[in-house]
């Protein structure tokens, strides 16, 4: 058995997917050196990250977005990689940005089947001022056209109103209730501290830090001394997760709503946005403004990260990186019209000669 579980909970949007491709790029490494990371679960394909294994022990009841065959399909992977932690001897990293909008019952069940009491939970988290902008394109992403105004108001219902403990007793009862409790970052630390040791909390810095600061971090609080590299191997930026504009996201929403509702997210329809945003928007030079939450929601949305902050200044949690990354940064100055005419232009623009030239 594994004499120490590194398990990563990596919110969605907080740099995991670059985390990830960073562990399993320097996998055979880190396995020299006593820490496994496993990066084949099923045949010979490589993975770099365990959340679809972890679709084949909880199942559609946790993952509500994951068709049943799927689940399915992932029981002999997440087997393999219980197995290859009961056997291994040294340290083993598991990862997987999902385990963050598991309830209790769910992370509890995990935990017990990976079977390390030694068992230390790190947490990836960034801020809503960041998440929600981000959470809204990828929304977009997966088909959807709502406005961003009215997908925070989707979110204010959700949260709703309350204490501290009857919100997180509400968000872990209602299994439509992810985004809260993936991103409410005090209740997630609260639901996997009696699962762990301990519980480290690692802060996604802000632009303008430096470059491999995320990765410095993470580094610190995987603690597995200098195994892991100061300087982390390169990865393209078109393998992690990239970014959208404001016109880029209008764009893409457009797209959507101008195709049957029905088809809007299926397998060719995904392939198509995420061709237009890796070969159409990634290489533009002039890509327009990011997607900021609107002024009138400022002072509700900071008013959450507060809130959040303060249950997790009451927990245990070990912060790696700067507490006041979890805030939320005000607003520069005025906020303008929002994306222009022409920035919206001269996206659909790039978005229509990728395809002309694609032949799509």
């Amino acid at each position: 058995m594994a004499d120490r579980l590194l398990l990563h909970i990596g919110t969605q949007k907080s740099g995991t997917t670059y985390l990830q491709r960073v562990l399993a790029r320097l996998s055979g490494d880190l396995k020299r050196e006593g820490v496994l990371y496993p990066t084949r679960l099923q045949g010979r394909r490589e993975i770099y990250n365990h959340e679809a294994a972890a679709y084949g022990l909880l199942g559609t009841q946790s993952f509500p977005w994951v068709a049943p065959a799927r689940a399915e399909g992932q029981k002999s992977a997440w087997e393999r990689l219980r197995r290859k932690v009961q056997e291994w001897d040294g340290t083993a990293i598991v990862s997987g940005e999902a385990l963050s909008v598991i309830d209790p019952a769910a992370a509890r069940q995990l935990v017990d089947s990976l079977g390390v009491p030694n068992t230390h939970v790190i947490i990836t988290a960034r801020d809503l001022g960041r998440v929600l902008p981000s959470s809204w394109q990828q929304h977009i992403r997966n088909g959807r056209s709502t406005s961003f105004a009215s997908y925070l108001q989707q979110q204010a219902e959700r949260r709703g109103e309350g204490s501290a403990s009857d919100l997180a007793r509400r968000w872990d009862d209602d299994p439509e209730q992810t985004f809260w409790r993936a991103y409410a970052i005090g209740g997630l630390v609260g639901r996997w501290a009696p699962l762990a040791r301990t519980v480290s909390v690692v802060t996604v810095p802000r632009r303008g830090a430096a470059p491999d600061e995320l990765w410095h971090r993470f580094r610190r609080a995987l603690d597995v001394g200098s195994v892991l590299p100061e300087t982390p191997p390169a990865i393209d930026d078109l393998e992690a997760n990239v970014g959208l504009t404001e016109p880029e996201v209008l764009v893409i929403a457009a797209l959507n709503r101008q195709i049957d509702s029905t088809k809007a997210d299926s397998p060719d329809m995904r392939a198509l946005r995420a061709r237009i945003v890796r070969d159409a928007f990634a290489t533009r030079p002039d890509r327009g403004a990011p997607v900021r939450i609107p002024e009138s929601w400022v002072p509700r949305v900071t008013a959450w990260a507060d809130d959040d902050l303060a249950v997790l200044r009451a927990t245990s949690a070990i912060i790696v990186g700067s507490e006041s990354d979890l805030t939320v940064e005000p607003p520069a100055g005025p906020s303008g019209p929002g994306a222009s005419a022409d920035d919206v232009a001269r996206a659909a623009g790039a978005a229509i000669a990728y395809l002309a030239g694609s032949g799509t």
